[in-house]
């Protein structure tokens, strides 16, 4: 009887430590540092729009006087960065500040190609922003690829407009967006580059 009761609350015990993993999963993919002014805002490619935003937001807010823009081809000629430079100057960012990487096609050519851009430039901080749910593996791609640099890096995530970290398997969207980050996630700890 002792023994089945042991078992019981072990049971009880493993649940609740699989429901709170269960429901943390989206929190943990997000990361949201506490912005410190920075030589550069850098912003991804790869959403509708939040991402410009919350970078714009946090350029007229003084946090960056450069912003830099990566995100690859995406039509033809059309290169992602090119439409979100348009965006951001819509926000009111002055384009003789905006400095475009129109080449990434990954997140880690996101990072691969900004930190080889940004040796040209007067830059020794930056903000780096993306989506919300994206910035785990952000983190850990920049972190990776600016580590021998002199760069400091802080990371800031724009709320995207379709996940919920507390709510992420409310709906398939945002299931899908959750799996999908995941399975990216450890493919880049294999040595994937995504």
């Amino acid at each position: 009887m002792i023994k089945s009761k042991k078992r019981v609350i072990f049971c009880i015990f493993i649940l609740i430590v699989l429901a709170g993993l269960f429901f943390n999963l989206g929190k943990f993919l997000v990361i949201d540092d506490n912005s410190a002014k920075s030589d550069a805002i850098l912003v991804l490619s790869g959403d509708r729009g939040e991402r410009i935003e919350k970078a714009a937001y946090l350029f007229h807010k003084g946090y960056g006087h450069y912003f830099v823009i990566s995100g690859g081809s995406i039509y033809n000629d059309i290169t992602a960065a090119q439409l979100m430079k348009d965006h951001a100057i819509k926000l009111g960012v002055p384009e003789k500040l905006i400095i475009l990487e129109n080449r990434a096609d990954s997140t880690y050519e996101n990072a691969h190609f900004t930190k080889n851009l940004l040796k040209n430039y007067p830059i020794h901080s930056a903000i780096v922003v993306s989506s919300n749910y994206h910035m785990r593996r952000v983190k850990m791609i920049f972190d990776r690829e600016f580590k021998n640099e002199s760069i400091k890096l802080t990371y800031s995530g724009a709320k995207d407009w379709y996940f919920d970290e507390r709510r992420w398997f409310s709906n398939n969207k945002r299931i899908v967006l959750l799996l999908n980050e995941y399975m990216k996630f450890i493919g880049y700890a294999f040595g994937k580059n995504y």
